[in-house]
């Protein structure tokens, strides 16, 4: 990824904020709140300094961030309990954006850990959730 040093600074700390406070926050909307935002921040870098693979981040990010949220407020406004939230999903979103954004600051590739991300964030489907209740996934 081509990104200036500051750029990538700037990135990298942006994520490290949201993962921080998706792991320090209790309330399950604010969490979807603070995992939405490093989708947010992706975009942003995009205004100062643009690449390809920011927008595939950003787009991972952001359906991710979306599927997630979406099944946080069925959940809540309890519209559909037929599908929860896996076990640890924040949990793993912390260690997921901790890593991405190790793999920016290092300039390592980023694939991996989109993947993990939008594994994970599959099982808040409906879909997702079955595969996941019958072990065909393993996030």
């Amino acid at each position: 990824m081509q990104l200036s040093k500051d750029v990538r600074s700037k990135l990298v700390s942006e994520l490290r904020y949201c993962a921080e406070r998706i792991s320090k926050e209790k309330d399950l909307r604010r969490k979807a709140f603070f995992y939405c935002n490093a989708a947010d921040s992706v975009h942003s870098i995009l205004d100062l300094e643009y690449d390809s693979q920011l927008v595939l981040i950003g787009l991972v990010l952001e359906v991710s961030g979306s599927m997630i949220s979406n099944r946080v407020e069925t959940i809540l406004s309890e519209r559909d309990i037929s599908v929860e939230l896996i076990d640890g999903i924040f949990d793993k979103l912390h260690a997921y954006l901790s890593e991405l954004a190790i793999n920016i600051e290092e300039n390592q590739d980023t694939y991996k850990t989109l993947e993990k991300i939008a594994e994970l964030a599959f099982t808040a489907t409906e879909r997702g959730y079955y595969l996941y209740t019958k072990g065909v996934m393993k996030t």
